[in-house]
């Protein structure tokens, strides 16, 4: 399938259309050049941007945290109309699943809901990317339910097989219920990767997790979708520092603790997608995404709600032929803060598709592009 879009530069949606055929996409462009171009160009209006190169993904990440089900559709149109042909979305207490080991929330969808928001999802072209929060952050899986099965405060411990039995029979039925094509397994921000992180986040008594154990944990997961035929996609904060990029934010360069960074990328199966995000870099450079790639990972680029990082990283994405560039909304949509989630929803996905692209300049854009 072929996507043709028109553009306004003064909004940050477009019209897309699905070709099927090459008679229908032949007759598109005549109907164009006939009738659209001469109208336009009389006004002097019109610009054509030859650089537009759409990546194979161009992502939505949401959190599903109960949010009404008349806002997570509305979001799902917005992202098709901004031009983005996946979405990414991170399962955790806002919903039921038959073998989830959280708490649900009060607001909660059920399962039913939640497939038919996914049905909903692809309906429009778009695909679905389940997002479930492993190893790390287990205050939105594990929650302060199983104690016992917990490296630390907020790190579940790999050496201990009953973990497994909570996280393979959810993961089983995510492919049962939603056949994906990959899920992304987290194992972003290991708690302690500094020094004021670790007085922050850990308990008296506890340690971050050693490399070994989260590259033991990665693995394993690995090899389980794998057998199922689902591809692994997962953070790479962990496996960057700052001593090896040195040009971009250490804010966001967490894997500076001895085992991480490049040695433990160095481990890791090529087949991983890695999911490289800065939020509020300012330079024009992102080398880690170069790095990786030139490794044999496919990355893609994640982003928030900084213009600037957005523009800079996708232009770099571009130029060197990225997997995609992934647009995150985090906790503004259950924080109800819509008109934010709507201007990162629209500007990153304008960006997205063409990075030079001004989000408030007058005029239109004409660009025939394909999806392949």
């Amino acid at each position: 399938m072929v996507i043709y879009s028109i553009r306004a530069r003064n909004r940050a949606d477009y019209f897309a259309f699905d070709i099927l055929n090459r008679w229908s996409r032949l007759l598109l462009c005549v109907l164009l050049l006939v009738f659209v171009l001469p109208e336009v160009q009389a006004q002097g209006k019109i610009t054509t941007n030859s650089n537009a190169s759409p990546m194979q993904y161009r992502i939505l990440h949401i959190v599903l945290r109960g949010p009404p089900m008349e806002v997570a559709r509305s979001l799902v149109d917005t992202a098709k109309a901004s031009g983005y042909n996946a979405i990414q979305f991170m399962l955790t207490d806002g919903v039921m699943l038959d073998n989830a080991p959280w708490t649900p929330k009060k607001r909660t969808w059920t399962k039913a809901q939640l497939l038919d928001w996914v049905a909903y999802v692809r309906s429009n072209g778009l695909e679905v990317i389940p997002e479930v929060k492993l190893l790390t952050h287990q205050e939105l899986f594990l929650q302060p339910l199983h104690p016992e099965l917990l490296f630390n405060s907020v790190t579940y411990d790999p050496r201990k097989e009953a973990v497994y039995k909570k996280v393979f029979p959810l993961l089983d039925e995510i492919i049962r219920s939603i056949r994906p094509a990959a899920i992304h397994i987290g194992h972003d921000e290991v708690v302690g990767w500094n020094k004021a992180h670790a007085r922050k986040m850990l308990k008296p008594g506890e340690g971050p997790l050693p490399a070994d154990l989260f590259l033991q944990d990665v693995l394993r997961i690995h090899a389980y979708l794998k057998s199922k035929g689902v591809a692994t996609w997962m953070w790479g904060d962990m496996l960057l520092t700052s001593e090896e990029f040195p040009s971009m934010l250490p804010k966001h360069l967490h894997g500076g603790m001895p085992g991480y960074g490049r040695v433990l990328r160095d481990q890791l199966p090529r087949d991983i997608v890695i999911c490289d995000w800065h939020y509020f870099d300012q330079q024009k450079d992102f080398p880690s995404m170069s790095v990786m790639q030139a490794e044999g990972f496919k990355v893609i680029g994640s982003t928030w709600h900084n213009e600037t990082t957005t523009r800079n990283f996708a232009r770099y994405a571009r130029e060197h032929r990225a997997f995609g560039m992934m647009a995150t909304t985090w906790y503004h949509i259950h924080a109800d803060k819509a008109d934010l989630v709507d201007r990162i929803v629209r500007s990153s996905g304008r960006i997205f598709l063409d990075p030079d692209s001004s989000i408030d300049q007058p005029g239109f854009s004409f660009d025939i592009f394909s999806n392949k």
